[in-house]
């Protein structure tokens, strides 16, 4: 036994596709944080921009942290060795990013 058409025809098939599309995207930057894109894409959305850069940051600053926290985790005798030395200086280069990122002017 078939089941009954739930829409009409094709494009109203389609319509509801996208409409579930769109609802989907709305609720995936929503649990990010971010506000809506703009209508126009062409007119700039400072507020976006803003909450772009916290979430950016704020990624950094966890990986930062994670990373010391690993490097702090281990012996005495690996902290002196060549991969201690290489995630020091890429924990180095993250926190300069990081600190770049607060002196960046806000829009």
């Amino acid at each position: 036994m078939p089941f009954p058409r739930q829409y009409p025809d094709h494009a109203a098939r389609q319509r509801a596709y996208r409409a579930r599309q769109a609802d989907a995207r709305l609720a995936e930057q929503a649990a990010k944080g971010l506000p809506a894109a703009p209508s126009l894409p062409t007119l700039p959305s400072r507020a976006r921009w803003q909450a772009l850069l916290a979430h950016a940051q704020a990624a950094l600053e966890t990986a930062r942290d994670e990373m010391q926290t690993y490097y702090d985790a281990r012996s005495d005798a690996w902290q002196q060795g060549d991969r201690a030395t290489t995630l020091q200086e890429q924990l180095d280069t993250l926190t300069k990013v990081i600190d770049d990122l607060d002196t960046l002017p806000l829009f």
